[in-house]
């Protein structure tokens, strides 16, 4: 991945930044090292610095118009709701680690049907499976809001619009 000063970017599978440049800096007073500069789009003051060595590790292309738009058409069956709350914990980390969109949004529908039912039944998620669900949404609605020219809360309608 070659990255250019303007351009954004996802870092850790889950943040939209703006490059800002690259600096070399000598952290340890003997070894100077690139580092890519980023800002986080949604977070002022915030400011990350990334070794140019790594980069491709941490960082991923923002997806096009086009393809969050195949993204969408393609989203179909939810996760499958797992009874383990350890299990599930552990899922939801590996899922929302990939950077996947696709599986996050089947997992974000799969959190959205059990949340449907337990409150039918007077009854709400745990704090884990929120967590994980506010993680999730802010993923696929940083990005697909960013791309789509959208505020991120119009996103679900969005899609919701476009898979019927």
């Amino acid at each position: 991945m070659v990255l250019q000063t303007g351009e954004h970017v996802i870092y850790r599978n889950t943040e939209l930044c703006r490059v800002e440049g690259f600096e070399k800096q000598c952290a340890d007073g003997v070894h100077e090292r690139e580092y890519c500069v980023l800002t986080p789009v949604n977070s002022a003051g915030a400011r990350y610095y990334v070794p140019a060595e790594t980069a491709a590790e941490k960082l991923r292309a923002v997806h096009t118009r086009e393809e969050i738009m195949s993204l969408i058409s393609e989203m179909g069956a939810a996760e499958d709701w797992c009874p383990d709350p350890m299990e599930r914990k552990r899922r939801h980390a590996e899922v929302l680690s990939s950077g996947d969109i696709l599986r996050t949004a089947a997992m974000v529908k799969g959190i959205y049907l059990e949340k449907r039912r337990r409150e039918e039944h007077g009854k709400s998620l745990n704090s884990a499976d929120e967590r994980t669900l506010r993680a999730a949404e802010d993923m696929i609605n940083g990005e697909f809001s960013f791309v789509l020219g959208i505020k991120p809360e119009e996103v679900p309608a969005f899609i919701s619009g476009k898979i019927g």
